[in-house]
């Protein structure tokens, strides 16, 4: 090539980098769990914080009948740790649902005291799981009782997220309380009250997880908390429309992050206050030949009504009214859109993750986000949009919950069909069909996030059911033989090996990358079994959450708050232990049913949340050496039939001496004072 012929070539492309300013990389890319690996080493956040209400800092417990002068213990966290057990009580011909014993209601029992031919125990429990599996044997066909005492300073009403493997009955002071699916109203009167739980046996399992929180409106005090920030988009159903599980990045000075069902918010990190949002519709992807078509008259008004409620969420004038009127024009204007391409702008069922609930990408320019209705959007970082476009999928069971990424100067999205998009300018790349089934559970397909790494300099795109693509033109180079089952986890490189977990989400599985990318791709593994069947368990025992790889370990957390700490070198655990996390999990909770946040690594600690608004802060290492249990106790629709304590999906976020958490209706900002 001549001298002149190159210098050519080089003005032409730093014309096209001009011209397409999001095609220009930053040092890092961001994404899923930061870099993907969840760890923030720089990092040095609190280990400290709290939000409660007044009623529950009050509480407090005694499994005996306690003294005119016993103050109880404590419960700031809502737990009760003492109880008085009884059981296995046969049903004996009863239905399970029915009393057992006379007045079962009024009963007022002493450790050692004889009911039924069985004799009440106290026991001590340190996580807030009352395992009768454990405590006094498995029987399907009985039912056992657990009672305490609850001290309140003043009457009040509170809710009892009560998680269970079969029916149960709650009774305050004697009389029933009234259930909402898995959540029980308890009206507590001031001083001591009696709390009994009646729970059947499960098939296998037999337990209760019961944990109390503040019923709305409530007095709440904070205590390491930069700033709390209250999100649009809360959904009111119990099932489906998962929001708040998309985590945060972080570019300069603001946050960016995901909200239902379209919106991309832009929140001013240093005090929480919303910059601006913006849509990623279908209304914003539609043609110039959309827009000729009758209906688009109607789908524009309703546009303008939801940019006028967002400018007022960002002025914060909004009033609830007119929150829920954003929902509402949300799904008119998606019928709008519908008639104008029934196809193209198909409605697929509200994903469990919602359409929302991703974690967005930034290569430090701009923000690349993907959501579950099919549309890529780029936005710069002052908000103005770059490119948008739609491409509809057909759903899968549960919908499509993986977070995309960025690389090789691509924006890669999973819908059915894996799809690469020039970052600067939305075009296609490339496309390929992750499997040749259709219906809603095709063979291969996952919900894990997108994660990537590069083998000899070459970069390649890792599939959640452990196939690699090369990122340059979507070959696939390697494909994962043994896939039974969705994968949910997403993959983690360290190194160069990587980690899954597959077969079912309970074998944990090392892969060592080869130095360079050979065809056919051969990766040496080897695979571990990850067995908590010593633990209770609601429905499967199921890995949702990915793994943190430190120092030789890696460390995992399965739905039921189990950690599993494994020996990386020797392909061994090297303990296991059941989590103080309070962990909530009913069958319909969408995205929130059981822990599923991924666990990050900040400074030298390991951050473990559970969905009900826990976090565990634990030192790493060989043994288990807990920190801090910090809880935050929010109400998320309140006055709603759907009102609830806030459910937490998101994998935090650190920087500097803050821990950014994202929950369904806030973000926070830990920063100790």
């Amino acid at each position: 090539m001549n001298n002149a012929s190159y210098l050519w070539r080089l003005l032409a492309c730093l014309c096209s980098l001009l011209a397409s300013p999001c095609a220009l990389a930053a040092d890092t890319i961001s994404g899923f769990r930061g870099d993907g690996t969840g760890l923030y080493p720089a990092a040095d956040p609190s280990v400290t914080w709290s939000r409660s209400s007044a009623g529950i800092r009050g509480l407090r417990f005694a499994s005996q009948k306690p003294a005119a002068d016993d103050a109880g213990k404590p419960m700031a966290d809502g737990v009760v740790r003492d109880w008085l057990i009884l059981g296995p009580v046969p049903l004996a011909g009863h239905d399970k649902e029915q009393d057992i014993l006379p007045d079962e209601a009024g009963m007022t029992p002493d450790p050692g005291q004889t009911t039924a031919g069985q004799r009440w125990q106290k026991v001590a429990c340190d996580t807030a799981y009352v395992d009768f599996a454990r405590l006094i044997g498995k029987n399907p066909d009985c039912v056992a009782y657990a009672f305490t005492n609850i001290y309140a300073p003043a009457a009040g009403v509170f809710r009892l997220n009560l998680t269970a493997v079969s029916d149960v009955r709650v009774y305050v002071n004697g009389k029933k309380s009234p259930p909402m699916g898995p959540r029980f109203k308890l009206d507590l009167a001031k001083g001591w009250n009696r709390l009994l739980i009646h729970a059947a046996a499960g098939e296998s399992d037999w337990y209760i997880v019961p944990v109390l929180h503040g019923w709305s409106p409530g007095e709440f005090q904070e205590t390491g908390i930069a700033w709390r920030t209250p999100l649009p988009g809360v959904q009111p159903g119990f099932y489906g429309g998962g929001t708040g599980v998309g985590a945060p990045v972080i570019v300069g000075d603001n946050l960016y992050l995901l909200s239902e069902p379209n919106d991309l918010i832009c929140i001013n990190k240093a005090d929480g206050k919303l910059r601006w949002i913006r849509r990623g519709s279908f209304f914003e992807a539609a043609t110039d030949e959309d827009k000729k078509r009758p209906a688009w008259s109607r789908a524009e008004t309703l546009a303008r009504k939801i940019d006028a409620i967002n400018a007022a969420i960002v002025a914060g004038t909004a009033t609830p009214a007119q929150q829920e009127e954003k929902g509402q024009f949300e799904r008119d204007l998606q019928k709008a859109m519908r008639r104008i391409d029934p196809v193209k702008y198909a409605a697929n069922p509200v994903p469990d993750v919602g359409f929302s609930g991703f974690t967005p990408c930034t290569d430090g320019q701009c923000i690349y986000a993907w959501f579950g209705n099919g549309v890529s959007v780029c936005f710069a970082l002052d908000g103005s949009r770059r490119w948008i476009r739609a491409d509809q999928r057909t759903a899968v069971e549960h919908g499509f919950s993986s977070s995309p990424v960025l690389i090789d100067g691509k924006f890669v999205v999973y819908m059915r069909e894996l799809m690469a998009f020039d970052a600067g300018t939305g075009k296609t790349a490339w496309q390929i069909r992750v499997t040749d089934e259709d219906g809603l559970n095709p063979g291969g397909f996952f919900h894990a996030s997108l994660a990537c790494t590069s083998i000899g300099g070459v970069p390649v795109v890792i599939l959640g059911n452990g196939t690699l693509v090369r990122a340059a033109d979507g070959k696939v180079v390697s494909a994962e033989p043994k896939v039974t089952g969705p994968s949910v986890a997403t993959p983690v490189v360290s190194g160069k090996r990587l980690f899954r977990i597959g077969n079912g989400n309970m074998e944990f599985i090392t892969q060592t990358l080869p130095e360079a990318l050979a065809d056919p791709l051969k990766l040496s593994e080897q695979r571990l079994l990850i067995d908590t069947t010593a633990f209770p368990k609601h429905y499967l025992p199921w890995h949702l959450s990915s793994p943190i790889i430190h120092d030789g370990l890696a460390y995992l957390i399965n739905n039921a708050g189990v950690l599993t700490v494994v020996d990386v070198e020797a392909n061994k655990v090297v303990y296991q232990k059941l989590l103080d996390l309070d962990v909530f999990q009913a069958h319909n909770e969408g995205a929130a049913r059981g822990a599923g946040v991924s666990p990050v690594l900040a400074g030298k600690y390991l951050y473990v949340l559970g969905n009900n608004g826990t976090t565990l802060v634990i030192e790493p290492g060989r043994v288990y050496r807990p920190i801090a249990k910090n809880k935050i106790e929010s109400i998320v629709m309140p006055g709603h039939w759907a009102e609830r304590q806030e459910r937490f999906v998101a994998n935090p976020v650190a920087e500097g001496k803050r821990l950014y958490v994202r929950g369904e209706g806030n973000v926070y900002a830990i920063e100790g004072r």
